[in-house]
């Protein structure tokens, strides 16, 4: 039983040491620590209406999918991006619910004008025009309905802009 005990705790204090003797340049792993040169830098490009943003890595141009990928591989960025992608869908939307009822109105009011339903007749014995009484609620309602979407849509891409250049500093952070 002493023989058996002590073989297994020599075994046990052998693999220790040769374990605690194992060095990291034998076993190279990725690094969890990334260096300085991974960060994002955006570059305008362009002049006046025609500017675009180009994007380094490492002083090398990088593609928008290889900076979507780079944010989406680090957690906070990837919340980031999400809230700015999920931003620029409902502000498309809401901008499409103006369009909708922008012409809503303008049929409405065209539709309900005073000039709509005006006729020729004589009133008192004078020719006149003889206009007809349309309510015009429903011009408003959808006027009111517009500018309503309007302000939820720039609001809301204002936003999306915001995240989109946090999901950037959120990912630089790590490399300062």
């Amino acid at each position: 039983m002493k023989k058996l005990l002590s073989l297994t705790l020599s075994a046990l204090f052998l693999s220790q040491l040769i374990h605690a003797q194992d060095t990291a340049s034998a076993h190279p792993q990725p690094s969890s620590h990334p260096q300085p040169d991974s960060m994002i830098k955006v570059i305008p490009a362009g002049e006046g209406r025609h500017t675009f943003y180009l994007y380094t890595i490492g002083g090398k141009l990088q593609t928008p999918e290889d900076v979507q990928q780079r944010l989406l591989s680090y957690q906070p960025s990837a919340n980031e991006y999400s809230l700015a992608k999920n931003n620029v869908i409902w502000g498309w939307s809401t901008f499409g619910g103006f369009a909708l009822s922008s012409i809503g109105a303008t049929i409405e009011y065209a539709e309900n004008n005073k000039h709509a339903g005006e006729t020729t007749g004589f009133v008192n014995g004078q020719p006149a025009f003889i206009y007809q009484h349309h309510s015009l609620a429903g011009a408003y309602i959808f006027t009111a309905a517009a500018v309503g979407f309007l302000t939820a849509s720039i609001i809301t891409l204002v936003s999306a802009n915001h995240h989109a250049k946090q999901a950037l500093k959120v990912y630089n952070h790590r490399f300062e």
